[in-house]
């Protein structure tokens, strides 16, 4: 008995492809959206931005490889630096170490006075990095305030060399005769580099005050060691 063939079964209709910039409008045909295009934050400040568009401007600002003048910064105008200030306690500001420094010198370079006490803060917190402390301490050198003097002057004892020149250099710059005693104690640093600050400061106020501050003596002044003879020489 003849076996049975089956029909071959019809191939699916082949239909040509439209690319999507051909494809027609939708079968619903829904209105097309008008799409604004991306605006790039600029160098000047334009008036009228909102607060999160000022923060991309200024984000900006802080990014690019090359330092602006304190005239560019000044253009931002007053709600700039205010967030300037209110961007050192920002966490993602902080975890980004190359900007962060940046702000911080950047509120420096503008002498931002509402700065010190976050500066200050950053400055004694021990968590921070020894190069961040530098930085903190540079700054509030450079704006010279005397509410700084305390964290200034609590940050002698630091372990960090840098730390402590920066401190001495800051010390230096700020006018009041209450940074005197601690001028005197950092002239006697174990660093060269931290005492010779010190001292360059301390001339200036000798000069100013024309008086001479006398050099506090090391417990090794006061109590050197006796020389041991050879037994021969006894």
């Amino acid at each position: 008995m003849p076996k049975r063939v089956r029909a071959a079964k019809p191939l699916p209709a082949k239909y040509p492809t439209i690319p999507d910039y051909e494809s027609g409008p939708t079968r619903y045909n829904e209105p097309e959206l008008a799409i604004a295009a991306d605006r790039m934050p600029g160098e000047k400040f334009q008036s009228g931005l909102s607060k999160a568009d000022l923060r991309l401007q200024i984000e900006a600002m802080l990014l690019r490889r090359d330092s602006l003048s304190a005239a560019s910064w000044s253009q931002l105008g007053d709600d700039a630096r205010a967030m300037l200030v209110d961007l050192l306690d920002d966490e993602a500001i902080r975890s980004r170490e190359a900007i962060f420094h940046r702000l911080i010198s950047v509120n420096a370079q503008l002498m931002v006075k509402r700065s010190v006490a976050p500066l200050a803060a950053i400055l004694t917190d021990k968590s921070e990095s020894s190069l961040t402390k530098a930085y903190a301490a540079n700054a509030l050198g450079r704006i010279g305030e005397p509410a700084a003097l305390a964290a200034l002057a609590a940050t002698i004892n630091t372990d960090d060399e840098m730390v402590r020149r920066q401190v001495a250099i800051a010390l230096g710059r700020i006018d009041r005769e209450a940074v005197i005693p601690h001028l005197i104690r950092l002239q006697d640093d174990k660093s060269t580099a931290v005492a010779e600050v010190a001292s360059q400061s301390l001339a200036v106020w000798e000069k100013k005050l024309n008086r001479k501050f006398v050099k506090r003596k090391t417990s090794v002044e006061k109590q050197p060691k006796k020389k041991i003879l050879p037994a021969e020489e006894r």
